[in-house]
């Protein structure tokens, strides 16, 4: 059944589960990922619903309900210190009427100042903005306002290492495919151990896809401070 996304914002039809990020070092939860998710099972796959809200006209507006949903359902309070982190577009980020939107969030959550880390997605059809020089004006803009960057997935899909050095975020998530029989692979672990350098001592590096206890551990040898997966959390509401 397709969804029309503006009916859905409308009648907020949807909500957010956290999946923990744990911090390796210190074996406590580091943050949580909010993971969007629609009501009554309307919709599978999310990024679906972000490609018709595309084709509706109304990503930004989908993009921006769903961040604030996220803030607001999360316990700043009560998870002293811990991050949020939160998927958002290029073109969200570059809108006009993005960076009012971050005083208005301030004003409205003035707990989220230094909590709170923008994952930005990437997809084909906002490749080219990477490049230009509003949307790198746009994310000092995101920091001035006392929020934190991440690149997502990296290693997966159009992502460059001249963009990772050209934007210099605050965090590194690299994709799952790295994690996934790391104990067995020697390439990724020379890898991942070249990332580990990359980051210290400015940028934190979060390996996403933890599923199994030997890769965790592998990743630990290799000095992987941040991780990610169902192994170590699944997405559920707090």
């Amino acid at each position: 059944m397709k969804v029309c996304v503006r009916e859905l914002l409308e009648e907020k039809r949807f909500g957010h589960v956290y999946q923990p990020i744990w911090d390796l070092v210190n074996w406590v939860p580091f943050g949580y990922e909010a993971l969007m998710r629609v009501s009554n099972s309307e919709i599978e796959n999310i990024e679906q619903l972000f490609q018709q809200a595309r084709q509706e006209g109304c990503l930004y507006e989908l993009d921006t309900k769903a961040i604030e949903n996220s803030i607001d359902h999360f316990p700043f309070s009560h998870f002293h210190q811990r991050l949020l982190f939160v998927n958002i577009y290029p073109s969200t980020i570059l809108d006009e009427r993005f960076a009012s939107f971050l005083d208005q969030l301030l004003t409205k959550y003035p707990a989220i100042k230094q909590r709170v880390v923008f994952e930005i997605s990437e997809t084909d059809d906002e490749k080219e903005i990477w490049a230009t020089d509003a949307f790198k004006e746009k994310l000092q803009t995101i920091k001035t306002h006392g929020f934190y960057v991440a690149i997502d997935d990296v290693g997966e899909g159009a992502f460059t290492f001249e963009k990772m050095i050209e934007i210099q975020p605050d965090y590194i998530k690299l994709d799952r495919q790295f994690a996934k029989e790391l104990a067995m692979d020697r390439d990724k672990q020379k890898l991942i151990s070249l990332f580990v350098s990359y980051c210290q001592p400015k940028k934190v590096l979060v390996l996403e896809g933890i599923e199994k206890e030997i890769d965790l551990a592998q990743a630990k040898l290799l000095q992987v401070s941040i991780a990610q997966g169902y192994l170590l959390g699944e997405p559920e509401k707090l």
